[in-house]
C-alpha cells in the first residue's frame, strides 16, 4: 500500500464512510534530532492518526504505530524522540505528505474559502485556515529600493503651480 516506506500494513477495517488501515513502522532505528546519535533502546510505542487521501470516495485514516526511542548521549538534551516514517509523516502534522501535497495544490489555486469547499467535496479535511497556514510568504528583499518611479499619485500630491511646470518639463522630453 505504501511503495518504498519503512512500513508495513497490519490491519484494515471499514466504517460506513471510512476506511481506516493499521500501519506499523518497521524501518531501521533512526538518529537522534538533535545529536544525530543513532538510537539502540526503544523506550515505547504509540498510535498517531493520519488522515490520508480519500480512497474510493471514502475517507482513509492511517493509524500508524511509531517507536519512542531513548537518546543515551548524555551530552544531549533530548532524553527520548520519536521516529519519523519518511514519504509518510511529519513531525506534528496530522495529515500525510502525500496529502500535504494535494492540500499546498488547492491552496495555491483556491485560497481559502473556495478551497475549503473544494476540500469538502474531497474529502478532505482541512479548513480555510489551514490551507492558507501551507503556503508560505514571499522572500522579502534585503534592501529597500534606492530610486523611485515618478507615477500619477506622486502628480496628485504637489501644488497645481508645480504641477503645470512638472507636465511642461515631462512633454518637452
Amino acid at each position: 500500500m505504501f511503495p518504498g516506506i519503512d512500513a508495513r500494513l497490519d490491519r484494515v477495517g471499514f466504517t460506513a464512510d471510512a476506511l481506516e488501515v493499521l500501519v506499523v513502522a518497521c524501518g531501521p532505528a533512526p538518529r537522534c534530532p538533535g545529536c544525530r546519535a543513532r538510537a539502540r533502546r526503544v523506550h515505547s510505542s504509540y498510535e498517531r492518526v493520519l488522515a490520508e487521501r480519500p480512497l474510493t470516495g471514502r475517507q482513509l485514516k492511517v493509524r500508524l504505530r511509531v517507536r519512542r526511542f531513548f537518546c543515551d548521549r548524555s551530552s544531549c538534551k533530548r532524553k527520548t524522540f520519536v521516529e519519523q516514517v519518511s514519504g509518510l509523516s511529519e513531525r506534528y502534522r496530522r495529515f500525510s505528505i502525500g496529502t500535504k501535497q494535494w492540500l499546498y495544490a488547492v491552496a495555491v489555486e483556491l485560497g481559502g474559502r473556495a478551497g475549503e469547499r473544494l476540500c469538502r467535496q474531497l474529502r478532505l479535511s482541512a479548513g480555510r485556515s489551514k490551507l492558507l497556514g501551507l503556503l508560505e510568504a514571499p522572500a522579502v528583499p534585503e534592501r529597500s529600493p534606492r530610486v523611485l518611479g515618478v507615477d500619477e499619485f506622486a502628480f496628485r500630491k504637489i501644488s497645481g503651480a508645480t504641477r503645470t511646470a512638472s507636465l511642461k518639463l515631462f512633454k518637452g522630453l
